[in-house]
């Protein structure tokens, strides 16, 4: 590859709106039993059902989650890392707040108009419904919204950056670098612009890398296409925390890259 095509190549896939109009799809039919491990497309689902089931989702007069909504979402979601026995340790009552989970796939949800509110009620839009018949929709659809939608620098507010303006190159780099088992450090290495403001964090040392971890790799693994492994995962260590990609990245995200540098992007 030369350095004009890597160069070519590196500005296409930064720019990359994670549309389908660039070098970057992502499938929207896959079926239940392939997003089996994406706890997004499950919980998700399960989330537009019980509006359905329900005349939909009450909220708080400042439009948050209600706690009768919550109190089920984090007995049945079981979410990894907020599972109840978890959540409940340290709350007696949860609220939307407390709940990241809860707090993520309500604004996810909002953005992408899977659910619109209505005075005092969250309710399924008619995106929302068909979702309910086709599986790989969240999938495909909420993806791109929670690293293209200017979500995430507002989830974790310690940690700014700008891993979403290019977000396509990231996405590219992190599949390289977890062919294998790799550290949250070294796909950082690989995955993140040097100059790139991240690196302006101070706190500690590996501030910038815990970023990353919670902003970008947490949420891979949430999606089902990389698998965390972590010999304690309550404690992050940028060369303990370990991931890889799993079949799912693959057959959720292609890359129209050919060999020779340059792109077959389809019509």
């Amino acid at each position: 590859m030369t350095a004009t095509h890597d160069l070519t190549l590196r500005w296409t896939l930064a720019n990359d709106s994670l549309d389908g109009s660039g070098v970057i799809s992502l499938s929207n039919r896959l079926d239940a039993e392939a997003i089996s491990a994406s706890v997004v497309a499950t919980r998700g689902r399960m989330m537009l059902e019980y509006a359905r089931d329900n005349g939909g989702i009450g909220l708080t007069k400042s439009g948050a989650l209600n706690r009768k909504f919550l109190a089920w979402a984090v007995e049945v979601f079981d979410w990894p890392g907020y599972e109840p026995a978890e959540v409940y340790a340290v709350n007696k009552v949860v609220d939307e707040i407390d709940y990241l989970p809860g707090w993520y796939l309500h604004e996810v949800m909002k953005r992408r108009t899977f659910m619109r509110k209505h005075k005092d009620r969250l309710l399924l839009s008619p995106a929302g419904r068909e979702a309910l018949d086709r599986p790989g929709l969240l999938q495909a659809e909420l993806f791109p919204e929670t690293f293209k939608g200017r979500y995430l620098p507002s989830l974790d507010a310690a940690f700014m950056g700008d891993f979403d303006l290019y977000f396509g190159l990231l996405l590219w780099q992190v599949r390289r670098a977890t062919e294998g088992w790799a550290s949250a450090r070294e796909i950082f290495r690989a995955a993140v612009i040097p100059d790139d403001a991240i690196h302006e964090l101070g706190g500690y040392r590996d501030a910038p890398i815990h970023g990353f971890h919670l902003r970008v790799l947490r949420f891979l693994t949430w999606f089902g296409v990389l698998e965390p492994a972590a010999t304690d995962p309550r404690r992050f260590d940028a060369d303990e925390f370990r991931y890889r990609a799993t079949p799912l990245f693959d057959r959720f995200v292609h890359f129209h890259i050919a060999a020779g540098g340059g792109t077959d992007v389809p019509h």
